[in-house]
């Protein structure tokens, strides 16, 4: 195994409602919720001083205007920074008619966040007020620095704060709200900033909102925030009000990158009008992008939109260099026995290693910190990229003593450390690693909202899913799994043949991106697919097609369906071709550690127990210990109450809370199963020394009659394809059996 696709749902029944059982998935369960999913009405947007401190920066705010104070918008060099920025300038102009000061850092000069020297040039020009967007949590020097001084500060940020607080006017920062399900507990900079505009004026916001909501959703999308609750809103309007053109440069910059308005979705701002914004900051000036979210000259606009579209060229250029030297280095890398992926160069840029962790974590699904080393300084600044299973922000907290700081999320973070201290901080990383994480966490998933039987794809299908936008982090388009088809044909297409076309039944195609090489695979064998539906448009014309996101061949054990619920995983491996070349492909695999296997035929126990020493193989007897990973039902047991006899043996001596099983069973067990049963109950005959005429009346051959019944409702429920009804089985028996 070497994938994983974790099914979450599965319908046996064809009329069951999709789309309801989709948003279900998405926590969305009461009227309310689905309300709010569909609707997104602004309406539903949470209250700003949910947010403490908020008053104190609205009282200090208003004050700074009734004395006409200089006020500063500090903010950061990326798009949700630059957007934060943008975003309050328009706010305080069209709400107080005055025009803020603003400062961006410089990435490579100034680095991240506030630093002492950018705040001495910005006090030399009378600045009373710094208001940051995006950064400052862990601020604590430059705060009290400002207050030394006599500049007041009022931090707006996302990012996760360290044990106290700065000491500010005003800390804003979602982290710091104590209600449960807070709607806006996952807001970008941008996010909070439009929280504090809120607060000062709604009324005010709401007449802006034309102006405001798109650049909310350009830097949500951007910092890749999660599009539910809250973000969701702001982005869904945002884009919806894109076509009103109150942003000039943004319309400009959508003219020059030959998009429609009318028709922009997240993954375009994500993939395509962000990473020229982006671009600025990473190896220019952050202003330039800046000025195109602020600005009016359209003349000016057109040619700093046509300068970010160039720069942004020269970073994929610079990008490609970097992420070949990176794979040079990898090449040299024994990543069997790595949990990571932290390399060092000198001749890398700071504004590009994330875009190009980026990619190495996509390839080889390892978390990856990359180091753009400065020989001056003996310093390297950092950009981390993590996998689902690990909070990267929690591992670079524990090795802290070796860095010089650090700042994130849970799926990114930057960094800065010294350059002799980086074989150090590999060391303590890789502990950790290794402490906190199995090796099956490092294998790749793919998520399956729901099974889906081709024929039921059709147009109208496809407009119901066309609800569930804006896609992006926590409200992916929905997948589904398609099984056992087969191709009609199957070629290559696009450049270098990078890409797939597939002729799949009831005239429905197929489109593989990036998977030309795998055309052999495809074309030669019936396959499962992940894919997602929509309508193709072409030259006027409108076609079903499934974009796919995954696949694997028939009877392909490299990649597992996994049921999930409950604290328990089964993998689905019933009825493979092969089941014993199967069972010892898995146990030769490192991330699984040790297995107790139930094999009910004795020569082939002994035989793999001579073979597999350091796994357990066990039949009617067994005594399971506490380092077992997973529990492998090779044969199949005779009952429901043996089925989970073994189960809870199993659950009883492990000390994980996740109950890994994978069934490797097949219909030939059926027919042993059944003619072992027979076996006995003839055996019982002959031992009583009766005919089986006079014998039926007796108690055991009625015990071994309701074990062969018993085992045929087994066979019946274990074989089924939806195995959640498995788990759902085991759950209520586990329950039943507690209460008596």
């Amino acid at each position: 195994m070497n994938k994983i696709w974790k099914i979450l749902s599965y319908q046996e029944n064809a009329s069951i409602g999709f789309l309801d059982k989709l948003m279900a998935e998405r926590g969305i369960k009461s009227q309310q919720d689905r309300d709010i999913y569909l609707n997104s009405d602004l309406e539903y947007l949470s209250d700003p001083f949910l947010l403490p401190e908020m008053d104190k920066a609205v009282k200090r705010i208003n004050k700074a205007i009734a004395n006409r104070e200089n006020i500063l918008i500090y903010g950061d060099y990326d798009v949700d920074g630059i957007t934060s920025t943008s975003l309050l300038y328009r706010f305080f102009y069209n709400a107080y008619k005055i025009k803020v000061n603003y400062f961006l850092p410089d990435r490579i000069k100034d680095g991240y966040g506030l630093n002492i020297n950018s705040l001495k040039e910005i006090s030399a020009r009378e600045i009373d007020l710094i208001i940051t967007v995006d950064c400052g949590i862990t601020a604590f020097k430059e705060a009290e620095y400002l207050k030394e001084i006599g500049i007041d500060l009022i931090i707006t940020d996302h990012h996760t704060p360290a044990g106290k607080l700065p000491s500010a006017a005003a800390v804003i920062n979602h982290h710091l709200v104590q209600e449960e399900n807070y709607f806006a507990e996952e807001i970008a900079g941008v996010g909070t900033a439009f929280k504090l505009a809120q607060a000062l004026n709604s009324g005010v916001v709401k007449e802006m909102k034309a102006e405001l909501l798109p650049i909310a959703a350009l830097g949500t999308v951007a910092d890749i925030a999660p599009l539910k609750d809250e973000n969701r809103i702001l982005v869904k309007n945002g884009l919806k009000l894109i076509q009103n053109d109150k942003v000039p440069g943004l319309k400009i910059l959508i003219e020059e990158l030959k998009l429609d308005k009318t028709k922009i979705s997240a993954g375009q701002i994500g993939y395509i009008i962000g990473p020229p914004l982006n671009a600025a900051g990473r190896i220019h000036d952050a202003e330039e992008a800046l000025k195109l979210l602020i600005g009016e000259d359209e003349v000016k606009l057109r040619v700093i939109a046509k300068k970010l579209i160039e720069i942004n060229k020269q970073r994929q250029q610079q990008e490609e260099r970097i992420y070949q030297a990176a794979e040079k280095k990898i090449a040299n890398i024994d990543l069997e026995n790595k949990r990571s992926i932290i390399l060092a160069d000198s001749e890398w840029h700071s504004g590009i290693i994330g875009i190009v962790a980026s990619r190495l974590l996509e390839k080889y699904n390892l978390p990856v910190i990359l180091f753009a080393v400065d020989q001056e300084s003996n310093t390297a600044k950092g950009s981390a990229r993590s996998i689902s299973a690990l909070n990267i922000y929690q591992a670079l907290k524990h090795c802290q003593s070796v860095l010089l700081n650090f700042g994130g999320h849970k799926a990114a973070a930057g960094l800065s450390i010294k350059v002799d201290k980086i074989n150090e901080f590999k060391d303590v990383f890789e502990k950790y690693l290794f402490k906190n994480l199995e090796r099956e966490d490092f294998l790749k998933t793919r998520k399956v909202d729901i099974n889906l039987d081709l024929s039921r794809v059709n147009k109208e299908f496809i407009r119901g899913l066309e609800k569930f936008r804006p896609f992006g982090i926590a409200n992916p388009a929905p997948k589904f799994l398609f099984r056992n088809l087969k191709s009609k044909k199957c070629y290559q297409m696009g450049k270098e043949n990078k890409h797939l076309k597939i002729y799949l039944e009831n005239g429905i195609q197929a489109v593989a991106f990036n998977m030309g090489d795998q055309f052999e695979n495809i074309s030669a064998a019936r396959i499962d697919l992940i894919a997602q539906p929509e309508i193709n448009r072409w030259r006027g014309q409108e076609n079903i097609q499934l974009k796919v996101d995954d696949y694997r061949p028939q009877n392909d054990i490299s990649t597992a369906l996994v049921f999930e619920e409950d604290n328990y995983s089964f993998y689905d491996y019933r009825n493979t071709k092969d089941k014993k070349w199967t069972l010892k492909k898995l146990l030769s695999k490192k991330w699984l550690k040790k297995a107790a296997v139930y094999v009910n035929h004795k020569k082939e126990n002994s035989d793999f127990t001579q073979n597999y020493s350091e796994h357990y193989f066990f039949a009617n007897q067994f005594e399971l210990q506490n380092d077992f990973s997973h529990l492998i039902f090779y044969s199949l047991p005779f009952s429901w109450e043996h089925f989970y006899e073994i189960l809870q043996g199993f659950e009883k001596n492990i000390e994980a809370q996740s109950i890994k099983v994978i069934l490797l069973f097949s219909g030939s067990d059926i027919e042993y199963n059944s003619k072992l049963i027979e076996h006995l109950k003839q055996k019982e005959i002959a031992a009583n020394n009766e005919n089986e005429l006079d014998f039926k009346g007796s108690v055991r051959y009625n015990r071994l009659s309701r074990r062969m019944e018993n085992f045929m409702v087994f066979k019946d429920l274990i074989f089924k394809e939806n195995l959640f009804d498995l788990i759902a089985d085991v759950s209520n028996f586990k329950e039943d059996k507690n209460e008596s």
